[in-house]
């Protein structure tokens, strides 16, 4: 891997290539998503020209992964680690839109049951995630499983009182909420 100093010496000759807009050193979150880069340079345009002049400086001692804005705007994952915790070296910050990314509107709650009753508790938490009801009908046990509003409205449980929920549906989740008395925060996000 490279160190940081070598990273911001090869910069200062990479930086000369025409086309090069920006030279970004990847943080770990980048590197894990793209394995074994050691830098990103972004381009104008795609051009095997530019490509070749900034490979040869480089001369086989380092990893380079050439990009381009467009390369960055299609893949959502690659722009986000990059911005997340990669260290600009030369150049812009590479702008990435919402557009054509299919985004979607969630809410993130997070709820606190502690100064709830027992009852109650129990009560939000199969409103919440369903729960089984056993019972006997002509001496014959009976078993029924029901679902709750999560699996309802396919939320996701992020962890121990915290869920995403779709915007749309998360009226659903506040509401029954509410109605239990239960202390909650809402944090909007876009997904992709």
């Amino acid at each position: 891997m490279m160190d940081f100093k070598s990273a911001a010496e090869l910069t200062k000759e990479i930086k000369k290539v025409k086309g090069v807009i920006s030279v970004i050193y990847p943080g770990i979150a980048a590197s894990n998503i793209l394995k074994n880069v050691d830098l990103i340079v972004v381009y104008s345009s795609k051009s095997e020209h530019y490509f070749n002049e900034v490979n040869d400086l480089v001369s086989g001692k380092f990893r380079i992964k050439n990009v381009t804005p467009e390369d960055l705007g299609s893949k959502p994952e690659l722009a986000a680690a990059i911005s997340g915790e990669g260290v600009l070296l030369y150049g812009k910050a590479v702008d990435v839109t919402a557009e054509g990314l299919q985004l979607k509107s969630r809410i993130i709650l997070t709820y606190n049951t502690t100064e709830m009753n027992q009852n109650d508790r129990n009560k939000l938490n199969r409103a919440l995630y369903g729960g089984i009801s056993t019972y006997k009908k002509d001496g014959e046990r009976i078993v029924k499983e029901y679902p709750g509003i999560v699996s309802k409205i396919n939320a996701q449980k992020l962890g121990k009182g915290v869920l995403m929920v779709d915007r749309f549906n998360a009226s659903l989740i506040i509401q029954t909420l509410k109605t239990f008395q239960a202390q909650w925060n809402e944090i909007p996000v876009w997904t992709y």
